[in-house]
């Protein structure tokens, strides 16, 4: 698992760069150190608090044990006063020796302010300022204690009535048969504190006095004058009045964190305690923290800077050489060959596998030329064979299904005119194998384009209903169409494909029902501001799928029941027709019951064009006010009786020439309201007669020339579109197109047949 984790990490950083990766071991060797600067500092910031407790609680010991020597002082010095005369004897109306006696003590005892000597009634007879003055120490606690102990006592620590400063007095009784004759009492002063701070050598050290209660009775420094007030609230003073000694890490009174370390001292029963500033200590620790990281900073820089020397000679400058030959590659200079001398020994190498790879792909390439010149000679043979297989057929079809609707168009008998219409329906059976051959052919080259025009679903609907109503008349079915509102108006879409998709459905569901009906039914569900999804479904009471055939119906020549037609591919390409519309096709069926075929598409609203001429149905041709005089240039003599009838019978007039030099001729020796012409003609092709009656000048150059071919590709489109024709018409042709092609042609057409702009393709199957 460890053994990826730099990959993963290269892969999750996309450090793709050499340089980068480099770089990046660089400063990874870097991480070491700067993992063991980070210990180093975390071990001396603890060292250092270590040291700051130990220091603390060295003091907290030091303070306590200096007063208690002090407290021993103060206990020899009154017991030697005890003894002294002049103060044993000493009364109110002799003081003058006890004062001389006593005066020089602050001077000779630094650790006290005063020694003064009172008698049983607390009434002070002298101290070391002189004569008591009335000063009566009745009222003191320590004095009572003294006098009933009748030995020494300590008091607390009191604030001095003359000096006004914090002081722990010693008090010895002096007895005489037993009885308390005076009383002598000694003041040590606090002031040795201030020494003790200055130990500590931190501004914000702390040293603290608290009696039992937590009242402050000294405090070094004490600069916000705390002295005399209770401090029992605080956590850390509790914590002090709890335990009694002992050492911890808190934040003060005045908010600044402190280790501190107290004990007890039983023989004034106060808590002595020092305090020691943490702040200072992380401070300095993080300023030697800062000083390391730089040195290894400029020390990873100075590393960095040699890397980049030394990938830049021996790496960077080879690896560009090879980046640029690999370019060269890559732009088509296959066969690129790079030069590595004076390279390294392993840039040598990669230099000697690129130039292996070079000469590999050279020979690749022309492998690869070879085999794609065969594959599209494969590929216009294909279509070659496509569209000369398409036109061979078609070209008698014109015939068969043209002149099986003229015949029609007769008196006939019942049996003639059964005859006709199944010639008619076997014609067109066989342009529809056809049309589906080609257009899976270019569903599967990919080049079948959309288009994208607003239509609506709902005319839509009903008109490709109307298409398959009479076959299903003919079968006594009953065809229902449900449009929900939802779905009803325009929407963006390639309309023709969509007609073609539901009247392959519609078709089939007619086909494989014998009794009962057909139902289509498209609805729609999204948001009306953006794209929305139509569902169209068509249900029929027909013999229905089982289920094991379903997955086989969206194959190729796939095919139910063979005794009732088909190629097999109309539902195969149905689903690739959905499929290129971003769509999904399904069935549910069963058998003897009925099939629901569906299919949904993203299509978006859109709003109604200026001009609807989407429809996609057969043109409905309305007789021309005037007929129109028109050359036709047609080689095959079947074609041409079958086309002059047709227009004949609406009223024109046709001139027929059986290829295109003669066509050239007869625009030059006759006007002609519009040319019908074929493509394929021997002598001179459509085309080529086309180029040319283009070329002449004045309005024989504009005469409308409308393209009758059994080529249907678009390719074979596009040439007639170049080559100046103004309308493409499929065969077989149908009647109704053909006469509504010549009267837009013969009308507003004429006036614009220059400049017409891009060929307008017929609606034909297969297209």
């Amino acid at each position: 698992m460890l053994a990826g984790l730099p990959s993963r990490l290269i892969r999750a950083t996309g450090l793709r760069s050499l340089r980068l990766r480099l770089m990046g071991v660089v400063l990874a060797s870097l991480a070491l150190p700067l993992a063991g600067a980070l210990y180093f500092f975390d071990q001396q910031l603890d060292q250092r608090l270590s040291s700051a407790r130990e220091l603390a609680r060295h003091l907290t010991e030091d303070g306590v044990e200096r007063q208690r020597d002090l407290i021993g002082e103060a206990r020899n010095l009154l017991s030697v006063l005890a003894l002294v005369p002049a103060v044993r004897d000493s009364g109110h109306s002799n003081t003058d020796a006890c004062v001389a006696t006593l005066a020089p003590m602050p001077r000779q005892h630094r650790w006290t302010t005063g020694v003064w000597v009172a008698d049983p009634s607390g009434l002070l007879i002298c101290d070391t300022t002189g004569p008591g003055s009335g000063i009566s120490l009745h009222d003191r606690e320590y004095f009572q204690r003294a006098l009933d102990t009748k030995s020494f006592v300590l008091s607390e620590v009191v604030i001095g009535k003359r000096s006004g400063k914090p002081l722990i007095l010693a008090v010895q009784p002096v007895l005489a048969n037993g009885e308390v004759e005076r009383v002598l009492g000694v003041a040590i002063d606090l002031a040795w504190l201030t020494d003790l701070v200055k130990v500590t050598k931190q501004d914000d050290a702390r040293i603290l006095v608290l009696d039992r209660r937590g009242v402050l009775i000294a405090r070094q420094p004490d600069p916000e004058g705390w002295v005399g007030r209770s401090l029992a609230d605080f956590p850390h003073i509790k914590r002090m009045l709890a335990e009694g000694s002992g050492a911890f890490e808190g934040e003060s009174a005045d908010g600044l964190n402190r280790i501190w370390a107290f004990r007890h001292s039983p023989e004034t029963n106060t808590i002595f305690a020092v305090g020691m500033p943490t702040g200072p200590i992380v401070a300095d620790a993080r300023r030697d923290l800062l000083r390391g990281l730089v040195l290894l900073g400029i020390a990873g820089l100075f590393s960095v800077a040699a890397l980049w020397s030394l990938l830049h000679a021996s790496v960077l400058r080879w690896m560009r050489v090879l980046s640029q030959a690999a370019t060269r590659i890559g732009a088509g200079d296959v066969g690129t060959v790079v030069e590595a001398r004076g390279a390294p020994d392993e840039i040598r190498l990669v230099a000697t596998a690129f130039n292996d790879m070079s000469g590999r792909l050279r020979r690749r390439e022309q492998e690869l030329r070879a085999a794609m010149e065969e594959a599209r000679a494969g590929s216009r043979a294909k279509e070659d064979f496509l569209a000369t297989m398409s036109h061979e057929i078609r070209t008698p079809m014109n015939g068969v299904i043209g002149f099986a609707d003229m015949l029609l168009e007769t008196p006939l008998t019942a049996e003639q005119r059964r005859y006709a219409s199944q010639v008619r329906e076997a014609g067109r059976s066989l342009l529809t194998v056809i049309n589906d051959v080609l257009d899976l052919s270019k569903l599967e080259a990919g080049k079948l384009d959309l288009v994208c025009v607003p239509f609506r679903l709902d005319d839509l609907a009903d008109r490709c209903q109307a298409i398959v109503r009479l076959a299903a008349e003919q079968k006594g079915l009953e065809m229902h169409t449900s449009v929900s509102a939802a779905a009803r108006g325009y929407v963006l879409g390639d309309p023709d494909r969509v007609r073609q998709i539901l009247l392959n459905l519609l078709g089939n569901a007619v086909k494989f029902t014998d009794t009962g009906s057909v139902r289509l039914t498209v609805k729609a569900m999204g948001d009306e501001s953006g794209s929305r999804r139509y569902t169209f479904t068509v249900s029929d009471t027909g013999i229905g799928v089982p289920e094991d055939r379903q997955r086989e119906l969206f194959q190729r020549f796939s095919q139910l029941d063979r005794g009732r037609g088909g190629t097999g591919l109309g539902l195969a390409i149905c689903r690739r027709l959905v499929e290129l519309m971003g769509g999904e096709i399904g069935v549910e069926s069963r058998p003897g019951v009925g099939s629901t075929f569906w299919f949904s598409l993203p299509l978006k609203p859109a709003s109604a064009p200026e001009r609807d001429d989407l429809d996609g149905g057969a043109p409905q041709h309305q007789p021309s006010s005037r007929g129109a005089r028109i050359l036709l240039a047609e080689d095959l003599a079947m074609n041409r009786d079958l086309v002059i009838t047709m227009l004949t019978r609406a009223g024109h007039h046709v001139d027929a020439v059986p290829d295109g030099a003669a066509a050239v001729t007869a625009v030059q020796e006759r006007a002609y309201d519009l040319v019908l012409m074929d493509v394929q003609m021997p002598v001179m092709d459509g085309l080529e007669a086309t180029r040319r009656i283009r070329a002449l000048p004045g309005v024989l150059g504009r005469v409308p020339i409308l393209a009758l071919s059994a080529g249907v590709l678009a390719v074979e489109v596009e040439r007639c579109r170049q080559a100046g024709m103004d309308d493409h018409l499929a065969k077989p042709l149908d009647k109704s197109r053909l006469l509504a092609a010549i009267d837009h042609w013969n009308g507003e057409g004429r006036r614009t047949a220059v400049d017409a702009g891009p060929i307008r393709m017929a609606d034909t199957p297969g297209n």
